[in-house]
C-alpha cells in the first residue's frame, strides 16, 4: 500500500484541494503543516523547486501544485472522461491559477501588511473577482452537470469551490454575486466524504 504524505504551510490556498481531494477518496495520508518560521528555511532546501506544496508517495517527491493535482485526480478517477474532458478541466485548473496569482498582493498584505489591506483589496482583489468570476459562471452553466465537467465530479472542482470560499470571505459584497458559484461551493461543501475533514479542519483566513 502507498504512502501519501502531503506538505503545506498551515494555510489552505495552494494544498487545500490535494487535502480535500484526499480526503474525499478516502486516501489516508500525513498533512504536515509546515511552521514557517521554524521549519521552512531548512525544507526549502530539499524540496524539488523550493516551494510548497509537496507530496511524497512512497519516497517520492512531487512538487508544483498543479502536478500534485494531476496526479492525484489521475490516480483516483477524478480528472474527467476522455481526452478532451480531461484537456478541458486542466485548462480549467490554469485558469484558476492565474486568478489566484493575480490575487497574491493581497493574499500576502492579508499575513503581513495589515495597512494594505484595504487599498489592495480595491486596487487588486475586486478587480480580479470581477474579470475572472463570470468566465466561471458561464463555464458552470455550459456544463450537462452540477460540476465543472460534463461527466461530474473532478479534481477541479474542490480547487475553485474552496478558492471561492475564501474569497467570499474576504469581499462578500462581490462574490454575493456570483449565486451559481455559491450554489457549487454548497455542493462540494456538502459531500458526505468530506464532513469528517471539514468540521475538524483548522480555521484560516486563506
Amino acid at each position: 500500500m502507498s504512502s501519501f504524505k502531503l506538505e503545506y504551510f498551515p494555510s489552505r490556498y495552494f494544498g487545500e484541494p490535494a487535502r480535500l481531494l484526499l480526503h474525499y477518496v478516502g486516501q489516508k495520508f500525513e498533512d504536515h503543516r509546515t511552521d514557517r518560521e521554524k521549519e521552512w528555511d531548512t525544507r526549502k532546501e530539499t524540496t524539488p523547486f523550493g516551494t510548497i506544496p509537496v507530496l511524497t508517495v512512497d519516497g517520492v517527491q512531487i512538487g508544483q501544485s498543479s502536478a500534485i493535482y494531476h496526479y492525484l485526480a489521475r490516480r483516483f478517477g477524478l480528472e474527467g472522461k476522455g481526452e478532451l474532458e480531461i484537456a478541458t478541466v486542466n485548462a480549467l485548473g490554469d485558469y484558476l491559477k492565474d486568478f489566484m496569482n493575480a490575487n497574491l498582493p493581497y493574499v500576502i498584505a492579508s499575513f503581513r501588511q495589515p495597512d494594505d489591506v484595504e487599498r489592495l483589496k480595491t486596487e487588486v482583489l475586486v478587480p480580479n473577482l470581477h474579470k475572472y468570476l463570470p468566465k466561471f459562471v458561464s463555464l458552470l452553466k455550459a456544463s450537462k452537470s452540477d460540476f465543472f465537467a460534463d461527466s461530474g465530479l473532478t479534481w477541479v472542482d474542490f480547487a475553485i469551490s474552496e478558492y471561492f470560499d475564501s474569497m467570499s470571505k474576504a469581499a462578500p459584497e462581490v462574490t454575493g454575486k456570483y449565486t451559481e458559484l455559491q450554489e457549487h461551493s454548497k455542493r462540494v461543501h456538502s459531500l458526505p466524504q468530506l464532513q469528517s475533514y471539514l468540521s475538524s479542519r483548522p480555521v484560516t483566513p486563506w
